[in-house]
């Protein structure tokens, strides 16, 4: 038995925008490949008009009143909905989560510096997570302490928020800090 594969991201995208016989609004707002208005037309119209021009009649807004159609190339149009999605996650930042304990070996506080550091180079948000476990509870203030020389240790960053406990969690979010020269 032949095993299905899922569609891609690609495919699913171009399944969920009408083209040109998909349309089923009956009038249509009509923009130019420029994006000049043409017109309010019949989706007859507007399909004869795009295939004058070998272009295709893409959906662009179909919840306005009249749905709104590009006459454009599809696979342009997907282009620019591809490099418009990408542009807007450029300028986000992830935030990355880092857990540690209150009674750590040396090494693997080095490590998890190192890790937080590397995050921060790459433009990341860190969010530190020290847990208490059991006895440990009972010395929050330690454990104040020991996160704030963690994030001492960590070479360029800064504390966005105060370290504030959740529960059981104390949590502290860092990032880059820019030096004054830079």
């Amino acid at each position: 038995m032949r095993r299905r594969r899922s569609p891609s991201k690609k495919q699913l995208l171009k399944r969920s925008i009408f083209v040109n016989e998909r349309i089923q609004a009956g009038t249509l707002r009509v923009l130019s490949d420029e994006g000049e208005f043409l017109g309010i037309m019949s989706r007859n119209d507007a399909l004869s008009r795009a295939r004058t021009e070998g272009l295709d009649l893409v959906e662009v807004a179909p919840k306005a009143q009249p749905p709104v159609a590009k006459i454009i190339d599809f696979n342009k149009y997907l282009y620019q909905l591809a490099k418009k999605t990408k542009n807007e996650k450029k300028g986000k930042t992830e935030t990355k989560e880092l857990k540690i304990g209150l009674f750590m070996a040396d090494h693997d506080v080095a490590r998890l510096i190192r890790r937080a550091g590397e995050f921060l180079k790459d433009g990341h948000q860190v969010r530190i997570s020290l847990w208490l476990k059991g006895r440990e509870l009972g010395k929050k203030e330690d454990a104040k302490a020991f996160l704030i020389s963690f994030i001492s240790k960590i070479e360029d960053a800064k504390a966005v928020s105060e370290p504030a406990f959740h529960g059981r969690v104390l949590r502290v979010v860092i990032s880059y800090e820019k030096k004054k020269n830079e």
